[in-house]
């Protein structure tokens, strides 16, 4: 069994005098017996989607709250039980830089590293990343400070790569994902939700969508757009989320969009 809990949450941007968060609160319990775990956060632009992912994977720390996965503080533990509780990727990453295979095996001790350059290899051609690089330097091509060399898309699919081989390696518990098919061909969107899909059997998976199909199999829908309503922070099924969120019945409806 694992629970993720959110409590008492409160954020407020440095730069700005309106909250994002007021002592809002999750809590969501997965059984041993659900092998399906993937869960989509959606929302208008500015309502707090990106800032939750950051706050539950460390990378923010919100002025009130405890981010608690099972029983565990997130803040109060140490890079290496971090890692094996929870992967991220958010949607733009400056940390690239050196060789190709650098950059997908980067947080994965030399001394646990197994994968090999074939299996490499075999994750960068279902992200579409492998005719890119086999006809430069394969895994050994350098990839520039801060990815500078690569095509917003490319950085994000070389994000996802080396998020699916982190969350492969130490198996956490959660996994955040921010936006993984935005920028994205259909072939390429087509093969990382289909990842998302795979890793979502090995755990609770939470996803920031930038198109609505990438949740076509989610489990239960967190709208951001209803947080204002509510400090309960609730992942809805979709049957239930086309009925209290007007937001939702609008992307439905081709009213609205996702894409920002």
């Amino acid at each position: 069994m694992s629970y993720i809990q959110v409590k008492n949450l409160s954020y407020t941007y440095p730069d700005q005098n309106i909250p994002v968060f007021k002592k809002h609160n999750l809590s969501l319990t997965i059984e041993d017996t659900q092998t399906y775990s993937l869960y989509g956060i959606i929302g208008p632009s500015g309502t707090g989607k990106t800032t939750l992912l950051s706050i539950l994977g460390g990378q923010l720390h919100p002025q009130k709250g405890k981010i608690l996965i099972n029983q565990q503080n997130i803040y109060e533990i140490g890079d290496r039980e971090r890692r094996q509780l929870l992967a991220v990727q958010m949607q733009t990453s400056s940390a690239l830089r050196g060789s190709l295979k650098y950059n997908l095996i980067f947080g994965i001790p030399d001394s646990e590293h197994l994968y090999t350059d074939e299996y490499l290899q075999e994750v960068l051609k279902q992200v579409g990343l492998w005719n890119i690089f086999k006809d430069k330097d394969g895994l050994d091509t350098l990839i520039g400070e801060g990815g500078m060399n690569l095509s917003g898309g490319q950085r994000q699919r070389l994000n996802f790569a080396g998020l699916y081989l982190r969350a492969k390696h130490f198996k956490p518990n959660l996994i955040l994902i921010d936006e993984p098919t935005s920028s994205l061909d259909e072939i390429s969107e087509q093969a990382i939700t289909a990842m998302i899909d795979e890793l979502s059997g090995q755990a609770i998976t939470f996803v920031v969508a930038h198109r609505l199909k990438t949740l076509d199999k989610a489990v239960g829908i967190l709208d951001t757009s209803l947080i204002t309503q509510n400090t309960q922070l609730e992942f809805y099924s979709q049957q239930k989320l086309i009925k209290v969120s007007q937001y939702y019945r609008d992307l439905r409806q081709g009213k609205a969009q996702l894409e920002e």
